[in-house]
């Protein structure tokens, strides 16, 4: 048995700590015993839910244990171009911690992320929001403290819940411009799965236009799970998330939040086809993550399945495009549910096209 000494880097917290493991354990045997050497820092994280990311530059050299890792690990930090580490993978890969591998001195070797992390809450609040989003969220402060104060109720308590917040009062602050959503390819044996199985569902659950809103997810959720495949384990769907705000005096509540280093797609179900509610609902919970992650770009969809509204919230402006799954016959068509997929997949790629983005307000 070798043992190899790793020193880890805890993303949100300043400093370092080691682990020393047998270099022929695998990547699930590092997690845990990272969970045991950080007992209260991940008390109620299950160590297969971190995220471990080979801590090297682009170039390829490991990154220093200097104040600059300390500053980093307080602010956003991008691992989307860092190895993923999987669960499967042995440590003493040539690629990662083999035995002609150098480890060096004064370095780390293990970025270590938790679920729903890309800013801890306390960094956050050190980053200055940018001038139009912060003017964006004193006037949304103003909607939601009005609202909280209207909806105390007999015992006391008040919501800041987009559920108090119009699509009128959040389209006065957050008037989105039109853009178009570009796509990536997703292979065809990738979409004939897709769409056979949603045959299937449609076989099983009849019509989808019509019926209650949990049906419409078990035809939501097959899309997002086929993209979400393609990258190999990086990706993790986080289901029913809540987030409260610190700055934005409101929560934010998504079905889905999907997140790859640092990129989040946020998903609303447009409840009883009230898709300017839902639309109200993903932009203030947007923003609230924005101010909780200190996020500069995030993703948004509501959805009923059929109908798709793709929205983009970034410092200066809110865009947004909309896209429709053709049904026919019952049956949603390949090259519509293949529109949707592409654009989700693009969302969420290392080399997202450019969108084009549109000064014209939508009304």
């Amino acid at each position: 048995m070798v043992l190899v000494a790793l020193t880890c880097a805890l993303v949100g917290n300043a400093g370092v700590f080691g682990v020393k493991i047998d270099d022929s354990a695998q990547v699930w045997e590092l997690k845990k015993a990272i969970k045991a050497e950080k007992p209260n820092d991940l008390k109620d994280i299950d160590a297969d839910k971190l995220q471990l990311c080979l801590a090297k530059t682009e170039g390829g050299a490991w990154l220093q244990d200097d104040d600059d890792l300390d500053k980093m690990l307080q602010n956003k930090v991008d691992t989307s171009k860092m190895k993923k580490l999987r669960a499967s993978w042995k440590l003493n890969k040539p690629d990662l911690f083999g035995p002609d591998v150098s480890l060096g001195e004064d370095v780390i070797h293990v970025l270590v992320l938790v679920p729903g992390q890309g800013l801890s809450v306390g960094a956050a609040a050190l980053r200055e929001p940018h001038p139009v989003r912060k003017k964006r969220w004193e006037e949304l402060n103003e909607v939601l403290d009005r609202n909280k104060r209207s909806k105390v109720n007999s015992a006391g308590e008040s919501s800041t819940g987009y559920s108090y917040v119009s699509f009128t009062d959040v389209d006065k602050i957050m008037r989105a411009r039109r853009y178009e959503q570009p796509s990536k390819v997703v292979e065809n044996d990738k979409l004939d799965v897709l769409h056979a199985y949603l045959l299937l569902l449609t076989k099983a659950f009849g019509e989808i236009v019509t019926g209650k809103e949990a049906k419409r997810l078990h035809f939501i959720v097959p899309i997002l799970a086929c993209v979400c495949g393609l990258f190999d384990g990086e990706v993790q769907i986080l289901a029913e998330e809540t987030v409260t705000g610190k700055r934005v005096h409101g929560d934010g509540s998504f079905e889905f939040v999907i997140e790859r280093g640092s990129k989040r797609v946020c998903i609303v179900e447009a409840k009883r086809d009230d898709f300017q509610q839902g639309l109200a609902q993903a932009y203030v919970g947007c923003e609230v993550l924005a101010d909780v992650e200190g996020l500069t770009k995030l993703y948004s969809i509501v959805t009923n399945f059929k109908e798709w509204y793709f929205s983009r919230s970034l410092d200066d402006r809110i865009e947004r495009f909309d896209a429709t799954i053709t049904i026919v016959n019952d049956i949603p068509t390949r090259e519509s549910v293949k529109m949707i997929a592409e654009k989700i997949y693009s969302m969420l790629s290392d080399d997202e096209e450019p969108a084009v983005a549109s000064n014209e307000a939508i009304l």
